[in-house]
């Protein structure tokens, strides 16, 4: 979804095409930890593509958090005192605020789910910490260019009209449909066994993994067995091999802003089962032989029975092509352009109120 104000800003032939970005994010994909970040990447890698150049900040994972904070802080501050960039593009929670530690550079924010939804507990509540960074970010909100979010659910949050929704994109030249068979045979997975994939870290409450395996308890009451397979902390390239090697991707989330498994099982083929969070309903919304349930265990085995016996490859890439990122980079691309403009007005502004204040 995009502003009318940036489509006509995407149309308008006179609009730069090519920008220096400095990217604030805590997560980036590392050898260490292959999996972390890996949305943030593909934007980079598609504004890479089409002839901007990206700069990462990106303090060290395993530095203390506030550290991590005051040397990422320091960096933009110094950096944009050059005037060198044309846009400081935050990704999540308190990293859009360290985007905005310095007043010479646009600034885009891109929040990503509960850092304006607020993190569920394992008790069902919202941890008073993320509420807290729920406050900051919709300060926020009203004093960066341009605010970025995931879903409309989000974009309430922000309480901002204006707000931007655009979900990941996905990388539609990685995630790609492989053949079953020799997905198995590269993972050493049985050929006559159903898989269901569970693409998300059991440990997080939010991700509510128990539901999972209820699912799966109840799906074998119903007459058919499957093997849950959890796959957490891999490489991109590993996690394709797993979706396409199961039958079915489930997610059972407690919320979600928008999942980025549910897009990626989509662009390769694969029947997704998910509880009803996020953008999940319309990423879905066309796809046979997927199901979007409620938080109960006997609908999601309904769910994952209908997927079983969609033998099979879905529509899921044609119908999701839009969320590709080559398409996406495309919004992304205006919300600078609109940053841009909104930081000239406001400039003017302040220098036609200090001439008056000075006659």
């Amino acid at each position: 979804m995009i502003s009318t104000v940036s489509s006509e800003i995407l149309q308008n032939k006179a609009v730069k095409t090519r920008y220096r970005i400095l990217m604030v994010t805590g997560v980036y994909p590392t050898k260490e930890r292959p999996h972390k970040g890996t949305f943030v990447k593909a934007i980079v890698d598609s504004l890479v593509a089409i002839g901007n150049e990206v700069e990462i900040i990106h303090p060290k994972p395993d530095l203390p958090m506030p550290v991590r904070y005051a040397l990422a802080t320091l960096q933009v501050f110094f950096k944009t005192f050059t005037g060198r960039y044309d846009i400081v593009h935050g990704h999540y929670g308190l990293w859009c605020l360290v985007a905005r530690m310095q007043w010479t550079t646009p600034v885009v924010v891109a929040f990503l789910g509960d850092d304006l939804l607020g993190t569920i507990t394992s008790r069902g509540g919202h941890s008073k910490k993320s509420l807290f960074v729920v406050r900051i970010g919709q300060w926020l909100c009203r004093h960066v260019e341009v605010v970025t979010v995931k879903t409309e659910q989000m974009k309430k949050a922000s309480l901002l009209d204006d707000a931007f929704v655009i979900p990941d994109g996905i990388n539609f030249d990685l995630f790609t449909p492989i053949a079953r068979e020799e997905a198995r045979a590269a993972l050493g997975w049985d050929q006559d066994r159903y898989y269901v994939v569970f693409a998300n870290n059991p440990a997080i409450p939010v991700k509510n993994f128990a539901l999972a395996q209820a699912a799966i308890e109840h799906l074998r009451g119903r007459g058919m067995t499957a093997e849950l397979v959890i796959a957490t902390g891999l490489p991109q390239a590993k996690v394709v091999q797993y979706i396409n090697a199961s039958n079915a991707l489930i997610l059972t989330s407690i919320t979600e802003g928008s999942p980025n498994v549910v897009r990626e099982a989509s662009a390769c083929n694969v029947p997704v089962v998910a509880t009803n969070v996020g953008d999940v309903a319309a990423v879905l919304a066309r796809t046979a032989g997927c199901s979007v349930c409620p938080h109960d265990a006997e609908a999601l085995a309904i769910g994952l029975e209908k997927a079983l016996k969609h033998t099979e490859r879905t529509t899921g890439r044609a119908d999701t092509a839009h969320l590709d990122s080559k398409v996406l980079v495309k919004q992304i691309m205006a919300m600078y352009e609109q940053a841009m403009q909104r930081k000239r007005q406001a400039s003017l502004a302040a220098k036609k109120e200090g001439v008056r204040s000075n006659a």
